[in-house]
């Protein structure tokens, strides 16, 4: 159980750092879907976590 919150702690993390590192400049369509992705994964891990 230890390693999918630790697995779920890093995915947000990712996605965290992914959303900083592209929300400066949205002006391109891989940037906007890196961003999205982002969102997605720190989201989604956020939601796994509280459980």
């Amino acid at each position: 159980m230890k390693k999918k919150k630790l697995l779920y702690a890093i995915t947000c993390a990712l996605g965290s750092g992914m959303i900083g590192f592209f929300a400066a400049d949205l002006n391109e369509v891989y940037r906007i879907a890196l961003f999205t992705i982002g969102v997605v994964l720190m989201v989604s891990s956020i939601i796994k976590l509280s459980k």
